[in-house]
């Protein structure tokens, strides 16, 4: 089901600076109401995104909207602030998704936009894979972390603390300096700030 919609326009972007990484560079733009009468997880996303436009308050990540056509859960988000396009506003925040407890690392990262037009009338999905300097480059189990990173827990321990390194790995992308990415988040900020949907 996950690959069922109403039909949308979807842009590939090319010359893009994180190549050969587990997502493409992508943004999606979907009919809302006709999505979200799909499917239950649309219309939750959708909801979640009015609530945090609706508010000047912190934002949680329990209260994030999803990917709805990804077969997987998101394991954690980072770097979550609220942002404006030319005739719409959403949230922005680094995250990864699996389907399984997962290291987090520079191969599957990404920027992830979700946001609505004004009028409520299209629902905009960005997907854009982005580097941090303290990450392994992959999620492999010999891979190298960066002197600063966190090391990653022993999959095969059942006692693994995961949790315990997921906040850690939140804590240290929150605390990356923004130009230390590559793309830098002012430059992907800067990408989204200039959609503009028109029907």
């Amino acid at each position: 089901p996950w690959e069922i919609t109403p039909g949308h326009i979807q842009v590939t972007l090319a010359g893009y600076a994180a190549q050969e990484k587990f997502h493409q560079p992508q943004i999606f733009v979907f009919p809302a109401q006709a999505y979200a009468e799909m499917f239950p997880s649309v219309f939750e996303s959708i909801h979640r995104l009015n609530n945090i436009s609706g508010s000047d308050a912190p934002i949680a990540p329990e209260d994030l909207p999803h990917i709805p056509f990804f077969n997987a859960g998101q394991i954690f988000a980072s770097n979550i602030e609220r942002i404006s396009f030319q005739n719409g506003q959403g949230v922005r925040f680094l995250t990864e998704y699996a389907q399984y407890v997962a290291p987090v690392n520079n191969e599957d990262l990404f920027y992830q936009f979700q946001g609505l037009t004004s009028d409520g009338a299209y629902y905009v999905i960005a997907i854009l894979p982005i580097t941090a300097p303290l990450l392994a480059e992959n999620a492999d189990a010999g891979a190298f972390v960066p002197a600063g990173g966190v090391e990653y827990p022993d999959v095969a321990d059942v006692n693994a603390d995961w949790e315990g390194y997921y906040s850690a790995v939140t804590t240290l992308l929150n605390n990356t300096a923004p130009n230390a990415f590559a793309p830098t988040l002012a430059q992907l900020d800067q990408l989204v700030e200039s959609i503009l949907i028109t029907p």
